[in-house]
């Protein structure tokens, strides 16, 4: 009997690099007679023939513990029909406020996949934040949303300014999705790497699931750190998806407050309830507890 857990919304495996030849030799020499051959071919993982093979037999899991709700509602638009419950909510030595941090590089210019505007402008936030006694205790991620080449740059940028020892005190992580896949951090920066004019439309399949592994690493805090704006890309484009998520990340949250303002019995209960929800508290008025009725529950 198996149990094969998976997310096929995330990073898949690579295909080794084989010439086309020879692929196509193994193929027909050991999967031409099987039924589900085609999923048994290079990139392909178990969890993805085992969701074709019994397709019945899945069971989402739909409770979500690791980001703050504003982090992960930018991934509820990859898992269609399934709602999604975060239930991290952060001790207040914990806490980060704004949980989401937009970065715009007005002068960043992309060449060669490398835009080095952006990652100046990434380590210099790092530096400040390794520098505050504060974040003394927070791990550190980078995520480069275009390849490696950025990641890479930024990672002996860091070195070579903040030293080895905070480097490694912060464990600090620099790379793609797929070197995040599996990890968190506390903070994490994602470099967008693209400008005006050499922006590629981004949509296809692979491509949603680097930018939900990328957008979910985070538990506290995520910084998009860019050098387009939203005039520059398409609407169906996830790069601007993902900035007019940073621009309103609880829309659907907002239609809940308004319904629980409506349930407040006066004037000071609304004006407590609005002062809460402002810094991002979950406030629920009006909640029956045996025979006492508490006013606000936060």
């Amino acid at each position: 009997k198996l149990l094969i857990v998976g997310d096929d919304n995330q990073v898949s495996p690579t295909p080794p690099f084989i010439e086309f030849n020879k692929f196509l030799q193994l193929k027909r020499h050991y999967l031409d007679e099987q039924p589900f051959g085609d999923i048994m071919l290079p990139g392909y993982s178990l969890y993805d023939l085992a969701s074709a093979v019994f397709p019945g037999n899945k069971i989402i899991l739909n409770e979500h513990f690791r980001c703050v709700e504003p982090i992960i509602r930018f991934s509820f638009q990859f898992y269609r029909g399934v709602t999604i419950h975060p239930l991290r909510i952060p001790k207040a030595t914990e806490r980060i406020d704004p949980p989401l941090v937009d970065i715009f590089v007005k002068d960043g210019q992309k060449r060669n996949d490398i835009n080095f505007q952006e990652a100046d402008a990434i380590v210099d936030e790092i530096e400040a934040i390794v520098s505050d006694k504060e974040f003394e205790n927070r791990s550190i991620g980078v995520i480069s949303l275009i390849g490696r080449k950025q990641s890479l740059l930024i990672q002996k940028k860091l070195l070579d300014r903040i030293g080895q020892e905070k480097y490694l005190a912060h464990r600090i992580v620099c790379g793609d999705s797929a070197t995040f896949q599996g990890r968190e951090r506390d903070i994490v920066f994602l470099s967008m790497i693209a400008s005006p004019g050499q922006s590629r439309t981004q949509t296809d399949r692979s491509i949603e699931q680097r930018f939900n592994v990328a957008a979910s690493r985070a538990r506290d805090r995520l910084y998009l750190v860019r050098s387009v704006e939203l005039g520059d890309l398409k609407p169906n484009d996830l790069k601007y998806k993902l900035l007019s998520h940073l621009r309103d990340p609880m829309p659907q949250a907002n239609d809940v407050d308004q319904e629980m303002i409506e349930r407040c019995e006066s004037d000071f209960e609304r004006d407590v309830f609005k002062a809460l929800t402002s810094k991002g508290y979950l406030t629920i008025p009006q909640v029956p507890v045996g025979e006492y009725r508490i006013d606000l529950v936060v």
